[in-house]
Order: structure tokens, then sequence, then C-alpha cells
């Protein structure tokens, strides 16, 4: 069958291409050819059939531009299109019988493909696999970052974990510890793309942050720290990310240096097997300086309202800019001091949590401590109460008492705060806030001889000569006590039970004055708490108390030397001095020198006739049967024990 006139041409082109590429692979032939094609367009130009397009009319020119444009509109369209393949592909020729072979069965007229079309599809068989491998090469890398990122969010220096045992978060069934950005992101995604190989957006930075990451909240901001603590912590941290040492952290310090954390010997460099370890330091240069923080004290001149000077102390965050040196020697003088503070705080929370838990029927211990005072407030403020001196604050001395309940017949806590409109926090609130809450915990149990207090140890509260000197005193209202300790935590460490029963305290009157509530008088903030707070009992102290307190205590006590080391203090009936102790022991007798190494001194206290004792708080109290008083030689020698007279 003859072929039409449009398949003979097709041919003839099919021919032509095939024959171009012969010529194409062939590099003579191909040098060959394009040497007469320059020939044959010189010898055109100069025949003048071949004209540049200055040399073209104007409406020529207007006509082979819009070609040019054209041309190169669909050359960028060919570029746009083949971006999305690989470049390095190989290209099949193209057969004649191939493209004009018809579908003898084919009921449709074929559709006719441009040679573009028909090129891309050819393309598009050729790389199917080459893009699979391409896609999972880059979920593999993808995936490599994203754990990179995940690793960087992680570091102790970009992110600080929680302590607390409830500071975590979960997500799809994933529970993770919480931590707290130590900046914002935009700095740490330029301190990723500085310290690693990542090249990573912004973008990219912040969306793969892992879900425990969280940005910190003014609430988690920690307002009472130990200063000991604090300033060992910061040298540590500061000395750690200069590459000195190992330890990130005092935890880390303790466990390298001490074989058992919690053991008294080791703390106090006493242990055999650990008393010569030292901090391994690495390689560092001392040209460079060392930037850390140091909390500290200082003294400064102020001037009050009536332009008097007057020396005020302050407590101040200091930069300190040194060598690595002289930063390794101050943490040497400070490793033994810590382990000691360390050692205190465990003896303490052990000695008293053994205590709490085998307490006879005699004994109660009553943990005690100063919330806060409380600002009054109503549900609506005018401006000049708001911002003004008009507004009155309650003390809240809160408690717990531990002692046998003999209605469920065990040991229970039960939660006691004394509230007075006098914000007075020294001995003679503290005496006075004592009263209520002793008879309290006699009304629990009426056969309570022997007292515990415990109490964190600020200088100005709980733990001077004043106090000594009514410890001494609170026989004189309670007669049927006999025995009586107190026990300081810590300096730092007297966080406990009583913090939360402040805060039980303080949320309810809030609550209340969102709901509406005015709570401006010291009246209507005791209504309200008895009204809904149950299961703490609310004992009020006037001031009228505070300052009969105040007159029974005499102005002319002499100190104890060492009382920053006090952490117990011991008084019987039939002694006429205090037991001092640096720690807590209920296993030695009063009056005699602990075998433990915890004696500091003894407290002389001499009845002063003058003083008049106030006995009429003393009722409803059960008195025991009157005891012959035990008389206290004079001939014994104390060993040099020092004496205090009060």
């Amino acid at each position: 069958m003859a072929k039409t006139k449009a398949e003979r041409l097709a041919q003839q082109r099919l021919c032509k291409r095939r024959k171009y590429l012969e010529i194409k692979n062939d590099p003579e032939l191909y040098a060959l050819k394009k040497e007469k094609q320059r020939a044959k367009y010189k010898k055109r130009k100069e025949e003048k059939k071949q004209k540049s397009i200055t040399e073209k009319s104007p409406r020529e020119q207007r006509k082979l531009r819009n070609k040019w444009k054209e041309n190169s509109k669909k050359y960028r369209e060919r570029l746009k299109q083949a971006s999305a393949f690989p470049n390095k592909v190989s290209i099949v020729n193209v057969e004649a019988d191939e493209l004009s072979e018809e579908k003898s069965n084919s009921t449709e007229d074929p559709i006719e493909l441009t040679p573009h079309k028909k090129q891309m599809n050819v393309r598009a068989s050729a790389i199917s696999k080459l893009r699979s491998r391409k896609d999972t090469k880059f979920r593999l890398l993808r995936q490599q970052v994203i754990e990179a990122i995940e690793t960087f969010y992680n570091d102790d220096v970009v992110s600080t974990i929680s302590a607390g045992k409830k500071e975590f978060i979960t997500k799809n069934k994933r529970r993770m510890q919480k931590r707290y950005l130590t900046a914002p992101l935009k700095v740490l995604h330029k301190k990723l793309l500085s310290e690693t190989n990542l090249k990573v957006s912004y973008s990219f930075f912040t969306k793969h942050r892992p879900f425990w990451v969280l940005h910190p909240k003014p609430t988690n901001r920690e307002t009472c720290l130990c200063a000991q603590h604090t300033n060992i912590e910061i040298l540590i941290k500061s000395l750690y990310n200069a590459s000195i040492i190992g330890e990130k952290n005092s935890d880390e310090l303790v466990s390298h240096l001490c074989c058992e954390a919690r053991n008294t010997k080791c703390l106090l460099r006493e242990c055999i097997a650990c008393k010569d370890k030292v901090l391994n330091y690495k390689e560092f240069s001392n040209d460079s300086n060392l930037t850390y923080f140091k909390w500290k004290k200082i003294i400064k001149e102020v001037l009050t309202k009536k332009g008097i000077k007057k020396k005020q102390v302050f407590t101040v965050k200091d930069p300190i800019t040194t060598q690595p040196l002289t930063a390794i020697r101050e943490l040497e003088t400070l490793i033994n001091p810590f382990l000691s503070h360390v050692n205190n705080i465990e003896v303490q929370y052990t000695t008293m949590k053994n205590l709490k838990l085998n307490l006879t029927i005699s004994e109660a211990v009553i943990h005690v401590d100063f919330s806060e005072n409380y600002a009054l407030k109503y549900a609506d403020e005018v401006q000049s109460f708001h911002f003004g001196g008009s507004r009155q604050q309650v003390a809240l001395h809160t408690s717990v008492i531990y002692s046998h309940d003999f209605s469920i017949g065990a040991i229970r806590p039960i939660s006691v705060c004394t509230i007075s409109s006098c914000i007075r926090h020294d001995a003679a609130a503290i005496w006075a806030h004592l009263i209520p809450l002793i008879k309290q915990a006699l009304e629990i149990n009426p056969f309570i001889t022997i007292l515990h207090f415990l109490s964190d140890s600020p200088i100005s509260q709980y733990r001077n000569k004043f106090m000594f000197y009514i410890i001494s005193q609170i026989r004189n209202e309670f007669k049927c006590i006999s025995k009586i300790s107190w026990n300081y935590t810590e300096a730092g460490h007297g966080k406990g039970a009583p913090d939360g029963v402040g805060a039980v305290l303080k949320r309810t009157a809030d609550r209340m004055v969102s709901y509406g509530r005015d709570i401006g008088d010291f009246d209507s903030f005791c209504e309200v708490l008895k009204e809904n707070v149950e299961n703490i009992i609310i004992k009020i102290v006037k001031e009228d108390s505070i300052k009969k307190k105040e007159t029974l205590i005499p102005k002319n006590l002499k100190p104890f030397r060492g009382t920053l080391s006090v952490h117990q203090v011991l008084w019987h009936t039939f002694s006429a001095k205090l037991t001092l102790r640096k720690q807590s022991c209920f296993l030695c007798d009063i009056d005699e020198h602990c075998v433990h190494g915890k004696h500091l001194g003894f407290y002389e206290i001499i009845e002063d006739s003058n003083i008049k004792h106030n006995y009429n708080d003393s009722e409803n109290v059960m008195m025991l049967a009157a005891t012959a008083r035990r008389s206290v030689l004079t001939d014994i020698n104390f060993n040099n024990d020092l004496i205090y007279n009060l």
C-alpha cells in the first residue's frame, strides 16, 4: 500500500534526524559538519542574504524580537519541566518504525504528541526508580537532622531539666521529664549554626523542638534557694562549660568525691576509702578569663526619709571575671564546707523522719514556720488604694502537729495556723503564736509530756538567744511538759509541710476575692478561712498577747558563741541549763555530752525573780501531779564546757 505525502515527509524527517545523530556521535564528522555550516553562514552573509538585526527595517526588527521572546519563553518552560528530573538521563533513540506504528484495532484517532512531550514520557519512565531512591535517601537524611536537633535541645547548656517528681509531660503515650530553655530560640538557633555542621532554617529548628522542652514561665522561677548551694552550683556549671571539669552539678561532684553520698563519714572526709579523692581537671589555658556569678552581701549607705545616712545590708548577684586557675582554687575552698552543709541536711532530715515514725504516746512533733504575710484585698479597688499605702497585712504562723490520735489509734498530722493582725516575726511574736499551738496539741493528746519542735533556722526568728530563753519558760504555762527539744533544719533547706498549709489558706482567700468577696480587714479574713477551709484549724493571736510576751523577755541576755552551728536545743524540767548540739540526736540524754560528736556546749538558765509570768492562758490543760524538783549539784566538773548565764 502506497504511503501518503504526510507519511513520506515524516519518514524523511526521521531519516534526517537519525543521520544527524550518527554524525553527532562521531567527533570527526560532527566537526566537519560544523565547519560546513560556518562556511555556508559566512557566504550567505557576504551575499547579503543573512542580515543582522541592525541592518533590518524596524518592522522586521520587531518581528524578529517577538520571535526571540517566544523562543525564550518555550526554552524556559522546557527548563522548568526538566528541573523536576535528574540531569543525567539516558535518551533512548527513537526508531522510525516505533513512531509510525499504529494499533490496528484502535477505534479512536491517535493523539499526536509533540517532540517535547515524547521526550518527557521517555524521561519519566526512565527515572521512576531513581526518584524512589532519592526520596528514601532524603527521608533518612531528614530524620538524622531531626535527631541531631533533638540532641541539641537536650543539652544541659541549652535546657535545664526540672527536679520535681510531678514535672513531667506525656504525648503519644511517651512520658518525659520537663526541660526549660535557657535562652530565646533565636539565640539558640545561632548557637546551633555556629557550633555544629547543621545548616537548617529557623522555622525548621523551631518546628522540631521536642515536646518536653518548654519555654520557662515566671512561676517556674526559684525564689527560696540556698545561697551556699547556689554559689557552688554556678561555679561548677561555669567550669563545666569551659571544659575544665566533667561534673555538671553539685550532685555529681558529691558522687565523685564520696563513695556513699549520704554517709556521714564520707561527707566529713573521714572515710578511709574516699577521703583522699580529688576532682579531675582537664587541660586548660589560663590566659583566657572565666566569668561566673556569686550571691553575696554588701553594705551600702542609704538615706532615710528624714535625710539621715544609714548603713544597710543588700544581697546582690555579683559577676566575677577571673582566670580559670583562680576559679579552681575558689572551688577547692568551697568543697569541704559544702560537704559539711550536705551532711547537716541529711542528718537533720533522717533524724526527724525517724522521730516522727517512732513517736510514743507521750510525745508530739510540732513543725512550725512563718508564711509570707498575706495582703488583704477587695474584689474591686480604687486606684488610690491599689497603689497607695492603705493595704493591710496579716501574719500567718503555719504548723503541723504529729501526735497519736486516739480516735484512729495511729499517728496523725493535724494542720494548724495561728493568724494575727500584728505582723511581727520576732521571738515575742513566736512565743505568743506557740501558746494556742501547744494547747491544740494537748487537746488532741492530753498525755503529751515531751514536745519536739522543728523549724527553719533564721537568726531573726527561731535561732537566737531570746528563743533559747523562751524554750526554758514554756513550762511556766504548761506544767505537764517535762521535756522540750527544738530542732533546726540546715540554713536554706527549711521547706516542709507548713508551707503547704500557708499555700492552701492564701489560695482560698484569693479564690474568694475572685468570686467577688471583699477581704479588706482582719475579721473578714478570719471569717472566710473558717467558712471555706475544713481541714486546717484556725487560731487567732491578738496583738496584746505579743506585747505581754515581749515584757517577759529580758533585754540583757548573753549570746551563745556558735549560735550559727546550733541545730538542736534540749531542755527538761530538772535541769538548770540547756544542752546545745550541732546536729539533732535523741539517743544521748540531756545534760550529757553526745557520744556521737554532736555536742556544742551548755547554756545555763537563771530564773529572774523580777520577771512576772502570765499564767492566765493555761486553762483547759491537764496538770500532772506535783513532783519534787531534783537539786543541781554545784561540785560537778563539766570539763571546761561553756556555760552562759541568762
